[in-house]
């Protein structure tokens, strides 16, 4: 599936299918069942009162938890993590607070006995191989991409892929940058990606900060790749603005 970003570059993502979500079910409620059953052991040497804690917290535990891990670990519980897929907003975007509450409540209809069934049958008949939370809150559960070794790379060393052409840093610096073949659509997009980097995906952001820095690359001259492709896309565009 290919979703077109705010700055015009196409971001590709897999829809994860029933296979794959099932299996990261399983061993999400592993884990929900392992808490439950350590609470259910300290609640029972408080008698009523200690039964009474355990059927809140067991209940918190099993809508709460995916709600936090999603909206904290960007897009993943456990089981996603492990299985290698997590959950985005249907454009892309990094999922929010409110729709991954959204997508947990409703998750209390699907694993209900017969009701599930319903979750499942919508993963299957849906193109993007959504269920009914991914439907009410405008979400869409997706593989890791293939590439995130290289992506990691990248942030690791904070520089552009290797076998980029690499223009020679002029001195002094902003004296002898050359952007003038830097166009007003390339502009508008390497601001747009800078004004919502924060709101994107580690591995969306990366990929297209990359991909900006590639199309920019080969119309300036003298600026310096330091840093990588973020920190290359903040120098044209603050070098452009005082053109």
């Amino acid at each position: 599936m290919t979703l077109a970003s705010a700055e015009g570059i196409d971001i590709d993502l897999r829809p994860a299918g029933i296979g794959s979500r099932g299996a990261a079910q399983a061993i999400d409620l592993a884990v929900e069942l392992l808490v439950v059953m350590v609470f259910s052991w300290v609640a029972g040497t408080f008698g009523a009162i200690g039964a009474a804690w355990f059927a809140v917290i067991g209940f918190l535990t099993l809508v709460g938890y995916p709600i936090i891990s999603e909206a904290t670990f960007g897009g993943r519980t456990i089981g996603k993590r492990i299985v290698g897929i997590r959950t985005v907003a249907d454009d892309g975007a990094a999922v929010t607070f409110m729709a991954a509450a959204i997508r947990g409540i409703v998750r209390i209809i699907d694993l209900m006995p017969g009701v599930g069934l319903v979750g499942a049958i919508s993963i299957l008949a849906t193109s993007r191989s959504q269920r009914l939370g991914d439907l009410v809150a405008g979400t869409l559960v997706v593989h890791e991409s293939t590439d995130r070794s290289r992506r990691r790379e990248f942030q690791r060393h904070g520089q552009l892929e290797v076998g980029w052409p690499i223009p020679p840093v002029l001195s002094p610096e902003h004296a002898g940058w050359d952007v003038s073949g830097v166009g007003p659509e390339d502009l508008v997009g390497a601001r747009s990606f800078l004004a919502r980097r924060h709101q994107i995906d580690p591995y969306h952001r990366a990929e297209l900060a990359d991909r900006l820095a590639k199309e920019l690359l080969p119309k300036v001259a003298g600026v310096p790749l330091d840093g990588g492709p973020e920190a290359f896309l903040e120098r044209v565009v603050a070098a452009r603005a005082d053109r």
